[in-house]
């Protein structure tokens, strides 16, 4: 253990007790959007210790959730018991996890499973676990702080992103990857899109920031889980507001727009010679040309692999072949798609119960725009790249949705949503006027 070591571990242990000093005594508190910005962006803080003080900077995301979350807990009392929604959820959530640790019994490889859970559970569940317990004491939760870990990441990947030759024309934090980089962006930029009370200018160089990095990684699964999911909350967002009678566009605007939509994607249909040229030999070009998509070398490799899970799936149907397995080929590779990682490796089973806990969390996150939102992008991520482990991203928000649940507020959000148009109705259909005229007699 060298000087400098013990100099920081002196300095974070300082730290700590001046944050619990202040916690206890002056009644500080813990932001649940800082424990979740912090670790959902862990790797802009971990980039910057391995670069300085080297070595595994794993212990700080445990250390550091683990630290704000206890200090919640200990010296505040929680302003309300746990919700039943809360709780419901994460028993559906734990009784999944149960069956895919007690699927390592049959597993082809249990150690490699065994990996897989621990990533999980370090890098998505405990730190969202540790926001959840901050944000029960405090009802606390800043997009802002989340934004600034997000501003953080682009800015430092747009700093020492290298173009390597591994990732050619693909730029890339040092030792990283950059699919995973180009998942943090766009969650990044999300945040920045739906995340409510956060300043313009910094909402601004979140979303400059983030998409120029972003589409310099010309990571494909990433765009297209971003386009998709944000398309998707903007039409939820629109429809409910409609039906609540909030927001209302006039019909000379609403033509112009769906002109204007109809216009580009006839623009875009005639000019498709023309945008493939401009692309060039860009990545993305195979989202605009079926005949390139077949031939990419990724897109081959991995529908290969797809298929070994799918065989996985159809001789083991029920059960699978428990978490963690090699392929034919005995390396520890993974179908990059989670629905048929889980199929291969926790069968009907095990995807049945995920597909129970994730849907009821999708429930829960439906009146929160940037929750849905971020949920559903991370989750259409797993689709593309990705194993169990690494695919953490969405556990984080799934643990935040149910979080950031307030039944009382949400009550009235369903009663708004579902029948608000039929009360304004009746209200309408038996409002009798103050003033009634009365009739002269001739």
């Amino acid at each position: 253990m060298t000087i400098g070591l013990i100099l920081i571990l002196l300095l974070g242990g300082s730290v700590a007790l001046l944050l619990l000093q202040c916690v206890a005594q002056l009644k500080m508190k813990v932001d649940a959007g800082l424990i979740f910005g912090f670790s959902i962006f862990f790797d802009f803080t971990g980039f910057y210790y391995k670069r300085y003080v080297h070595g595994s900077s794993l212990f700080l995301l445990i250390a550091i959730p683990f630290l704000l979350g206890a200090a919640a807990v200990l010296f505040r009392k929680a302003e309300k018991p746990m919700s039943p929604v809360a709780f419901k959820g994460f028993a559906l959530w734990g009784i999944f996890f149960f069956y895919t640790i007690l699927s390592l019994a049959w597993a082809l490889d249990s150690d490699y499973g065994m990996y897989k859970e621990k990533m999980l559970f370090i890098h998505g569940i405990f730190p969202g676990i540790c926001a959840y317990l901050a944000y029960r004491r405090y009802r606390v939760f800043s997009w802002t702080w989340v934004a600034v870990f997000g501003l953080g990441y682009s800015v430092t990947h747009q700093l020492f992103g290298q173009y390597t030759q591994e990732y050619p024309d693909r730029l890339t934090l040092p030792g990283g990857n950059p699919i995973f980089d180009a998942r943090m962006l766009f969650i990044a930029v999300t945040v920045a899109l739906w995340g409510k009370r956060i300043p313009l200018l910094l909402r601004l160089a979140v979303i400059g920031f983030g998409m120029t990095s972003a589409l310099a990684t010309q990571s494909r699964g990433p765009l297209v889980s971003f386009i998709g999911a944000n398309l998707l909350v903007l039409l939820l967002t629109v429809i409910r507001k409609r039906r609540n009678g909030q927001w209302r566009l006039p019909p000379a605007w609403a033509n112009a727009v769906g002109y204007a939509f109809v216009g580009a994607a006839a623009a875009a249909w005639l000019l498709k010679d023309q945008l493939l040229e401009s692309l060039g030999g860009s990545r993305f070009t195979v989202l605009v040309s079926g005949s390139q998509l077949a031939g990419d070398a990724n897109f081959v490799d991995r529908r290969y692999l797809q298929e070994i899970a799918l065989g996985r799936f159809i001789a083991h149907p029920f059960f699978g072949t428990g978490m963690g397995g090699p392929d034919l080929n005995g390396y520890l590779n993974y179908p990059h798609n989670l629905i048929l990682e889980m199929a291969g490796e926790l069968g009907m089973v095990g995807l049945l119960l995920w597909a129970i806990a994730f849907a009821f969390t999708c429930r829960v996150a439906w009146h929160h725009a940037a929750v849905l939102a971020l949920l559903v992008q991370t989750f259409a991520s797993t689709l593309f790249s990705g194993d169990f482990g690494f695919n953490y991203e969405y556990m984080m928000v799934a643990v935040a949705a149910l979080a950031l649940w307030r039944e009382p507020k949400d009550k009235e959000e369903k009663e708004e949503a579902g029948d608000g148009h039929e009360r304004r109705e009746q209200r309408e259909k038996n409002f009798v006027p103050h003033y009634q005229p009365r009739l002269r007699r001739s």
